[in-house]
């Protein structure tokens, strides 16, 4: 099978022949469709974090994708050939990937397989943020740093469908969109700090931006309220002082989950944003799209390398096939 690989640390992405995985009777084999690219991909493969995100080289990078079930091991009862899926598994930059079938879930019918392997690992960051650590619920108020973001668009669209007022920092252009998906507050923080123009404290910040954003966010957190952040560890010095709870998640894929987004997605509840679609052996430039956020590469636009149009919101998608 073609997969793009990783040879050395910070070194090129390559286009290669590789043998086709061989699964496990607990195991499904996805012919993979479309992949999504990921910041945590480039921070993998440049081994700068090895100590804490460790790779075996050479190495397939990858960690969400849509597909369809190619064959199943023998233990596997719930899944048949043909069915169309998505969810999360490393190496999907390749045409077939061996996946535990607690990882997926039904593509949604409305989705093509393109927007389907956009969602998995933004959406499941997004959900787990604000209902598993933040237990954000009905009538409370949440505070989303970066709310333009892919994971932070997540976020605020989950939370105003969960009946919680939903504020968002991030740029004045990005206003409009997410005043679209539903946040009732958008604070520009290029021209505000948002510490001082809060007038009430919120119940749930979710941090996906760091830095100072998450020191000023205990000013405006309620007590026994919730500081999440998928960026960087939060001090629980400061958290104590304030009497709220702090925490770094970690993404813990799930097919439950996957499959409860799945469903919202259906409904037309939430929905996903690609930003372009890169053909596979076009890695390396989506790549380096997503290095700088550019909206061009080089000076040059992306359907001069196998990209479609080019958007400021949404995430890279890879077409496999």
């Amino acid at each position: 099978m073609k997969a793009v690989r990783v040879l050395e640390y910070g070194g090129p992405l390559v286009l290669s022949d590789v043998p086709t995985p061989t699964i496990a009777r607990d195991e499904i084999l996805v012919k993979i469709k479309s992949t999504a690219v990921n910041h945590v991909d480039l921070v993998k493969a440049a081994g700068t974090a090895r100590q804490v995100l460790p790779i075996d080289l050479p190495w397939i990078p990858g960690h969400e994708f849509s597909g369809v079930v190619e064959r199943i091991g023998s233990d596997v009862a719930a899944w048949a050939p043909g069915d169309a899926v998505f969810g999360t598994g490393m190496g999907a930059y390749a045409e077939y990937l061996a996946v535990k079938p607690a990882l997926i879930a039904r593509k949604p019918s409305n989705l093509s397989f393109e927007e389907a392997a956009s969602v998995p690992v933004a959406a499941q960051t997004a959900w787990q943020g604000i209902f598993t650590h933040g237990h954000l619920e009905k009538g409370q108020t949440i505070l989303i740093h970066g709310g333009a973001g892919a994971v932070g668009a997540y976020a605020v669209q989950l939370g105003f469908h969960a009946g919680a007022t939903v504020i968002a920092t991030a740029s004045g252009d990005d206003e409009a969109y997410l005043d679209s998906i539903g946040a009732s507050r958008v604070i520009d923080y290029r021209e505000a700090q948002f510490e001082k123009v809060l007038r009430e404290k919120v119940d749930v910040v979710f941090d996906l931006v760091g830095g100072d954003a998450q020191k000023q966010s205990f000013l405006v957190l309620k007590e026994g309220g919730h500081l999440v952040s998928a960026v960087q560890p939060v001090s629980q010095e400061e958290a104590a002082m304030h009497h709220v709870s702090g925490v770094m998640m970690r993404l813990a894929p799930s097919g439950d989950v996957v499959g409860r987004i799945g469903r919202l997605l259906e409904e037309g509840t939430i929905r996903p944003d690609v930003a372009t679609v890169y053909a596979l052996q076009y890695a390396a430039q989506a790549w380096k799209d997503i290095a700088g956020n550019l909206p061009r590469v080089h000076g040059m636009p992306p359907s001069g390398l196998g990209a479609r149009s080019r958007k400021k919101h949404g995430k890279i998608v890879l077409r496999v096939a």
